[in-house]
Protein backbone atom coordinates (compact mmCIF):
# COMPACT_ATOMS: atom_id res chain seq x y z
CA UNK A 1 0.00 0.00 0.00
CA UNK A 2 2.69 2.46 1.04
CA UNK A 3 4.69 1.47 -2.05
CA UNK A 4 1.74 2.38 -4.31
CA UNK A 5 1.47 5.83 -2.71
CA UNK A 6 5.21 6.41 -3.02
CA UNK A 7 5.06 5.55 -6.73
CA UNK A 8 2.45 8.28 -7.21
CA UNK A 9 4.53 10.75 -5.25
CA UNK A 10 1.89 10.91 -2.54
CA UNK A 11 3.10 9.70 0.85
CA UNK A 12 0.36 9.66 3.45
CA UNK A 13 0.33 8.17 6.91
CA UNK A 14 -1.43 4.83 6.59
CA UNK A 15 -3.83 3.89 9.34
CA UNK A 16 -3.90 0.16 10.12
CA UNK A 17 -7.70 0.29 10.43
CA UNK A 18 -10.29 1.69 7.96
CA UNK A 19 -10.25 4.45 5.35
CA UNK A 20 -7.27 3.14 3.46
CA UNK A 21 -7.16 4.13 -0.20
CA UNK A 22 -6.15 1.48 -2.66
CA UNK A 23 -3.73 2.03 -5.55
CA UNK A 24 -6.50 2.88 -8.05
CA UNK A 25 -7.73 5.74 -5.86
CA UNK A 26 -4.23 7.05 -5.10
CA UNK A 27 -3.09 6.84 -8.75
CA UNK A 28 -6.09 7.10 -11.08
CA UNK A 29 -5.45 6.03 -14.67
CA UNK A 30 -6.86 7.92 -17.62
CA UNK A 31 -6.89 7.30 -21.35
CA UNK A 32 -4.54 9.52 -23.38
CA UNK A 33 -3.76 9.58 -27.11
CA UNK A 34 -0.12 8.96 -28.04
CA UNK A 35 0.99 10.14 -31.47
CA UNK A 36 3.48 7.96 -33.35
CA UNK A 37 5.02 7.86 -36.84
CA UNK A 38 2.85 6.90 -39.81
CA UNK A 39 2.64 3.13 -40.37
CA UNK A 40 4.34 2.45 -36.99
CA UNK A 41 1.14 2.15 -34.93
CA UNK A 42 1.24 -1.65 -34.50
CA UNK A 43 4.93 -1.71 -33.64
CA UNK A 44 4.60 1.12 -31.12
CA UNK A 45 1.52 -0.55 -29.62
CA UNK A 46 3.46 -3.83 -29.10
CA UNK A 47 6.36 -1.94 -27.50
CA UNK A 48 3.99 -0.21 -25.06
CA UNK A 49 2.36 -3.54 -24.19
CA UNK A 50 5.78 -5.12 -23.59
CA UNK A 51 6.40 -2.30 -21.09
CA UNK A 52 3.13 -3.40 -19.36
CA UNK A 53 1.03 -0.39 -20.36
CA UNK A 54 -2.65 -0.85 -21.18
CA UNK A 55 -3.25 0.19 -24.77
CA UNK A 56 -6.03 0.29 -27.33
CA UNK A 57 -5.22 0.45 -31.02
CA UNK A 58 -8.46 0.69 -33.06
CA UNK A 59 -8.10 -1.83 -35.88
CA UNK A 60 -10.77 -3.03 -38.28
CA UNK A 61 -10.47 -6.18 -40.37
CA UNK A 62 -11.48 -5.69 -43.99
CA UNK A 63 -11.65 -7.96 -47.00
CA UNK A 64 -9.60 -6.58 -49.90
CA UNK A 65 -10.08 -7.80 -53.45
CA UNK A 66 -7.30 -7.90 -56.01
CA UNK A 67 -7.56 -9.24 -59.55
CA UNK A 68 -6.06 -12.60 -58.52
CA UNK A 69 -7.01 -12.99 -54.83
CA UNK A 70 -8.96 -11.87 -51.78
CA UNK A 71 -7.32 -11.24 -48.44
CA UNK A 72 -8.28 -10.08 -44.95
CA UNK A 73 -6.35 -6.92 -44.06
CA UNK A 74 -6.06 -5.11 -40.72
CA UNK A 75 -6.68 -1.39 -41.13
CA UNK A 76 -5.73 1.12 -38.43
CA UNK A 77 -8.85 3.26 -38.00
CA UNK A 78 -7.04 6.36 -36.69
CA UNK A 79 -3.59 6.61 -38.30
CA UNK A 80 -0.66 7.67 -36.10
CA UNK A 81 -2.65 7.37 -32.83
CA UNK A 82 -2.67 4.86 -29.95
CA UNK A 83 -4.83 5.11 -26.84
CA UNK A 84 -2.82 4.48 -23.65
CA UNK A 85 -4.22 4.22 -20.10
CA UNK A 86 -1.76 5.88 -17.70
CA UNK A 87 -1.31 7.62 -14.38
CA UNK A 88 0.23 11.11 -14.49
CA UNK A 89 3.58 9.66 -13.39
CA UNK A 90 3.47 7.01 -16.13
CA UNK A 91 2.52 9.71 -18.63
CA UNK A 92 5.89 11.40 -18.10
CA UNK A 93 7.75 8.11 -18.61
CA UNK A 94 5.87 7.27 -21.82
CA UNK A 95 6.29 10.83 -23.12
CA UNK A 96 10.08 10.29 -23.09
CA UNK A 97 10.03 7.04 -25.11
CA UNK A 98 11.81 7.42 -28.44
CA UNK A 99 8.91 6.04 -30.52
CA UNK A 100 6.30 8.42 -29.01
CA UNK A 101 6.16 11.70 -30.92
CA UNK A 102 3.90 13.50 -28.41
CA UNK A 103 0.47 13.32 -26.76
CA UNK A 104 -2.69 14.81 -28.23
CA UNK A 105 -3.84 18.03 -26.57
CA UNK A 106 -7.16 19.84 -26.82
CA UNK A 107 -7.05 23.02 -28.94
CA UNK A 108 -5.69 25.89 -26.88
CA UNK A 109 -4.44 23.57 -24.11
CA UNK A 110 -0.94 22.47 -23.19
CA UNK A 111 -1.78 19.41 -21.08
CA UNK A 112 -2.47 16.05 -22.77
CA UNK A 113 -6.18 15.54 -23.36
CA UNK A 114 -7.96 12.90 -21.25
CA UNK A 115 -10.40 10.66 -23.13
CA UNK A 116 -13.30 9.50 -20.89
CA UNK A 117 -13.51 5.74 -20.20
CA UNK A 118 -17.09 5.55 -21.50
CA UNK A 119 -16.04 6.95 -24.89
CA UNK A 120 -13.31 4.29 -25.20
CA UNK A 121 -15.82 1.56 -24.24
CA UNK A 122 -18.32 2.81 -26.83
CA UNK A 123 -15.59 2.91 -29.48
CA UNK A 124 -14.51 -0.65 -28.63
CA UNK A 125 -18.15 -1.78 -28.84
CA UNK A 126 -18.53 -0.11 -32.25
CA UNK A 127 -15.32 -1.75 -33.55
CA UNK A 128 -16.42 -5.17 -32.32
CA UNK A 129 -19.91 -5.02 -33.78
CA UNK A 130 -19.84 -2.86 -36.91
CA UNK A 131 -20.32 -4.68 -40.20
CA UNK A 132 -19.16 -1.76 -42.35
CA UNK A 133 -16.14 0.54 -42.44
CA UNK A 134 -15.64 2.87 -39.46
CA UNK A 135 -14.31 6.32 -40.34
CA UNK A 136 -13.26 9.28 -38.22
CA UNK A 137 -14.83 12.65 -38.95
CA UNK A 138 -14.19 16.04 -37.37
CA UNK A 139 -16.74 17.19 -34.83
CA UNK A 140 -18.16 20.27 -36.47
CA UNK A 141 -20.08 23.00 -34.73
CA UNK A 142 -23.23 23.94 -36.60
CA UNK A 143 -25.52 26.92 -36.37
CA UNK A 144 -27.76 26.53 -33.32
CA UNK A 145 -25.49 24.16 -31.36
CA UNK A 146 -25.07 25.00 -27.67
CA UNK A 147 -21.39 25.87 -27.17
CA UNK A 148 -18.88 27.11 -24.58
CA UNK A 149 -15.82 29.28 -25.23
CA UNK A 150 -12.77 27.30 -24.13
CA UNK A 151 -10.03 29.95 -24.28
CA UNK A 152 -9.42 33.67 -24.51
CA UNK A 153 -11.10 36.57 -22.76
CA UNK A 154 -14.56 34.98 -23.19
CA UNK A 155 -13.50 31.63 -21.72
CA UNK A 156 -16.43 29.93 -19.98
CA UNK A 157 -19.15 31.87 -21.83
CA UNK A 158 -22.02 29.55 -22.86
CA UNK A 159 -24.26 30.41 -25.78
CA UNK A 160 -25.34 29.26 -29.24
CA UNK A 161 -23.25 28.98 -32.39
CA UNK A 162 -24.16 31.21 -35.29
CA UNK A 163 -22.69 32.35 -38.60
CA UNK A 164 -22.74 35.91 -39.93
CA UNK A 165 -23.45 36.89 -43.55
CA UNK A 166 -19.72 36.57 -44.41
CA UNK A 167 -19.55 33.01 -43.07
CA UNK A 168 -17.64 33.91 -39.87
CA UNK A 169 -18.38 32.03 -36.64
CA UNK A 170 -20.22 33.83 -33.85
CA UNK A 171 -21.46 33.00 -30.37
CA UNK A 172 -24.87 34.31 -29.32
CA UNK A 173 -26.45 34.64 -25.90
CA UNK A 174 -30.19 35.03 -25.51
CA UNK A 175 -31.50 38.04 -23.62
CA UNK A 176 -35.18 37.50 -22.87
CA UNK A 177 -37.56 40.04 -24.40
CA UNK A 178 -34.70 41.68 -26.35
CA UNK A 179 -33.21 39.04 -28.63
CA UNK A 180 -29.63 37.84 -28.89
CA UNK A 181 -26.28 39.45 -28.24
CA UNK A 182 -23.58 38.04 -30.50
CA UNK A 183 -19.84 38.37 -31.05
CA UNK A 184 -17.47 37.00 -33.70
CA UNK A 185 -15.22 34.18 -32.49
CA UNK A 186 -13.08 31.48 -34.04
CA UNK A 187 -14.79 28.09 -34.25
CA UNK A 188 -11.54 26.60 -32.86
CA UNK A 189 -12.26 28.38 -29.57
CA UNK A 190 -15.66 26.72 -29.16
CA UNK A 191 -16.67 23.34 -27.74
CA UNK A 192 -20.04 21.61 -27.59
CA UNK A 193 -21.99 21.76 -24.32
CA UNK A 194 -23.83 18.59 -23.36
Amino acid sequence: MRKAMEICGQIHSVSPVGNVTDESEACPKHWFVALVQMNCEKTANKKLQLLNFETFLPIQIEMHQWSDRRKKVERVVIPMMIFVKLTTKELEKVRNLSFIYRFLTAPGEHKPAIIPDEQIEQFKFMLGNADSEITMEPLTIRKGDKVRVRRGLLRGLVGYASVDSDGNSKIMIVIDCLGCASVSISAKDLEHVK
